[in-house]
């Protein structure tokens, strides 16, 4: 499984490579109308969600290709299947995170729900398996990874293979997250003996002036380096200081 070190070199990396995840923090920046989307969806809020989710954050730092003509429908239906859950299992999506799922606090209705929201936004016109976990992560950022197609082929020739894109088959790939945020948890704790969240302390290195990322997103960008882009990391510059010690420790 993997170690903390292991995902502070490729947290390291993706910083460098993005140029501090620039696009990323511009989106982020709208977090609070997201949040209060997500607590209230309405059909007042489908324009803010077709500006910041799907145009925004999918077509700009998502790169995924989704046309003009399609991005109204795509925010009406995000925010007609939010509707459809209940404020407590929207609240409970947005309080569990991966970390939780490794914890075994996943339950099996609320992978189904999980499930059937994945499929629900699949069957969107102009909606691919990459880009709803791209929506899912926006609106539950601590909860939801994103896969893109390297990704998933990845994993469909794995030891325990995820054969399919679909609401079942991304449920497998969260609890999979879930045990290797486990092991980054663990690892954290007993390598370094520290109380504090990962996903805090690498925010704190690599973002000192920003919000702190999830550890869902630092998974998702260990995933990115390693697998989308084949990043050899044997072949980058030094790292800092302070990913020496942990390299050490």
């Amino acid at each position: 499984m993997l170690t903390f070190g292991e995902l502070a070199w490729t947290a390291y990396i993706y910083a460098i490579v993005t140029k501090g995840d620039k696009t990323y923090w511009e989106v982020e920046q709208s977090r609070e109308s997201i949040d209060d989307f997500v607590r209230a969806p309405t059909k007042s809020k489908i324009k803010d969600i077709e500006n910041i989710v799907v145009k925004q954050f999918l077509t700009g730092w998502g790169l995924c290709r989704i046309s003009g003509q399609k991005t109204w429908g795509i925010a009406t239906r995000i925010e007609h299947e939010l509707e459809k859950l209940d404020a407590a299992e929207r609240d409970f999506l947005s309080r569990l995170s991966i970390g939780n799922v490794g914890a075994g606090r996943l339950s099996d209705n609320y992978a189904t729900i999980i499930k059937n929201l994945y499929n629900a936004l699949r069957s969107i016109d102009g909606c691919g398996p990459t880009a709803v976990s791209k929506i899912l992560f926006l609106l539950f950022p601590k909860l939801f990874m994103m896969w893109d197609e390297p990704i998933r082929a990845y994993l469909r020739r794995s030891e325990s293979p995820i054969p399919k894109d679909d609401g079942k088959g991304y449920v497998a790939f969260l609890r999979l997250g879930g045990q290797v945020a486990k092991s980054v948890r663990d690892d954290y704790r007993d390598s370094l003996g520290r109380r504090d969240r990962p996903e805090d302390y690498l925010s704190g290195k690599l973002y000192a002036e920003r919000n702190t990322k999830t550890l869902a997103k630092y998974l998702d960008e260990y995933l990115w380096i390693k697998i989308t882009k084949e990043v050899m990391l044997s072949d980058l510059l030094p790292p800092p200081e302070w990913l020496i010690a942990l390299a050490h420790s």
